[in-house]
């Protein structure tokens, strides 16, 4: 019982966080320039800007029911009920953050703004939620065309403004752009930076003593059988995927047993099915 309150409470405080960064960036940054942002969000502020009595907290809740109800169908219910805390967190947060960072640069303040936008999207998305939103089209667009979070982002974001081209003059149109697209690359960065895997064949004939090297500092390691062209002898391969930091530790381990030993490092674009490393929990 206690485990299950204290990873609750680790996941509202990774949901906190990411809300307020997000929320700064937001209210501190975007609208004292009568500027949009990303998602529903920036939809939201469209609204507000047009002279709706709600507040954007309000437009953001009412606007998010069709997206959980896309999102019941096609994420886990964990995530779910996470992005619906974390989408009152979030609302909440926007409602009462009002703190002043003096930028009279539009430029600059959409810099620093994405910035922090793309970090709170990071962080809430490394918990079992989001902030509801984009968040949630965007992991539905993940599971099912592995597209990065970031550039489903970017892609949700572009639908989003057509309408503002038509509303907004083209400089806003231009710095909301930009707002977009550093967000979106600080959210790719961050995100799958703390999620990046790699794949790593060894070749040697002392494959058990590395396999049980390996094993011993938490890397696994699955037996494959294969057969050199030039000598036609059988072999017995290493295939192991893991995080990108353990790869120095990996080539260590195998020269210290082997140093003969024959090690290709290859980029894992996606891994399904078994956890490895900080990976997402959609």
């Amino acid at each position: 019982m206690m485990k299950k309150i204290t990873n609750f409470l680790y996941q509202t405080f990774l949901i906190a966080g990411g809300s307020f960064l997000c929320a700064l960036g937001i209210k501190s940054l975007i609208m004292p320039h009568d500027l949009l942002s990303q998602g529903l969000t920036g939809l939201s502020l469209l609204i507000y800007y047009r002279g709706t009595p709600f507040s954007i907290s309000t437009i953001y809740l009412l606007i998010n029911i069709p997206v959980f109800v896309l999102g019941w169908w096609f994420v886990s219910r964990r995530f779910i009920f996470y992005s619906l805390w974390g989408m009152v967190i979030y609302a909440t947060a926007l409602s009462v953050v009002n703190i002043k960072i003096n930028v009279s640069d539009p430029m600059l303040a959409v810099m620093i703004g994405g910035a922090l936008n793309g970090l709170g999207v990071a962080l809430i998305l490394r918990s079992y939620g989001s902030s509801g939103g984009s968040e949630i089209l965007c992991v539905v667009m993940n599971k099912l065309f592995s597209i990065t979070v970031g550039t489903g982002a970017i892609l949700i974001n572009i639908a989003v403004l057509v309408p503002a081209a038509l509303l907004f003059s083209v400089e806003k149109v231009f710095y909301t752009l930009v707002f977009v697209f550093v967000s979106g690359m600080f959210t790719n960065k961050i995100f799958h930076g703390m999620a990046k895997r790699r794949t790593a064949v060894i070749v040697s004939s002392q494959w058990a003593a590395i396999a049980n090297a390996l094993r011993e500092q938490k890397i696994g390691v699955t037996f494959l059988k294969g057969q050199g062209s030039f000598l036609a002898e059988e072999r017995m391969l290493l295939y192991s995927v893991l995080v990108a930091r353990s790869v120095p530790a990996l080539k260590r381990i195998v020269t210290e047993v082997d140093p003969a030993a024959f090690i290709s490092i290859m980029e894992a674009a996606d891994v399904t099915g078994v956890e490895v490393g900080n990976q997402p929990h959609w």
